[in-house]
């Protein structure tokens, strides 16, 4: 497990470092081992032949910098739209339908739907978006740019309704007789009892 540890962390600090510390840096010298580094670096093949060389996942959060800097580059929105964006994404990965979506497609959609909220950015279309990087199709950012839109739409009618309910529930809580629009029922009358006639 030591010797798995020191390789990850080799192979970390080569994605990420550009000045990589030596093998023997990495060891910390009061643990039981020290390995040599070749141990490590054939540890590392077999770390990334079962990874199949796959270091980097990538997702939709990778291109969403990107997106927004091409969509606002004086970056007076960059921080709403990187955060905008990054909700709709995270309550999209929850629906099946965006299986079929690319994550640079998914990344454009969100960045549009981010964009579309904030006026002075509502003239981007999928169109547009196509030119952004390569590889992005209309077809595929337009239709996950449509499932978004719903996606949001559908949550904020929700949300619409959900408060409507909650403020008809508060206002009948905090409705008393004084305060009530409505009349309260008219108060009923005893009725006397009929004379007795003897």
């Amino acid at each position: 497990m030591q010797l798995l540890a020191v390789t990850c962390l080799s192979l970390a600090a080569k994605m990420e470092e550009t000045l990589v510390p030596s093998l023997l840096d990495l060891q910390i010298e009061s643990t039981r081992y020290i390995f040599e580094p070749r141990t490590i670096l054939r540890m590392e093949l077999l770390v990334l032949t079962a990874l199949n060389w796959r270091l980097r996942s990538v997702t939709p959060f990778t291109f969403i910098d990107f997106f927004a800097c091409k969509v606002d580059p004086r970056g007076r929105h960059m921080r709403y739209l990187i955060a905008r964006a990054t909700q709709i994404i995270l309550a999209a990965i929850h629906d099946i339908e965006f299986l079929d979506h690319c994550p640079s497609s998914m990344a454009a959609a969100a960045v549009l739907c981010a964009a579309g909220e904030t006026p002075s950015l509502t003239l981007l279309n999928p169109r547009l978006a196509v030119n952004w990087c390569i590889g992005l199709a209309e077809e595929g950012v337009s239709s996950c740019y449509q499932l978004m839109q719903q996606l949001v739409g559908g949550k904020r009618a929700k949300t619409t309704a959900a408060a409507a309910v909650n403020l008809c529930s508060d206002e009948v809580l905090s409705c008393d007789s004084s305060s009530c629009t409505t009349p309260p029922p008219p108060k009923r009358r005893k009725r006397s009892p009929p004379p007795v006639i003897t």
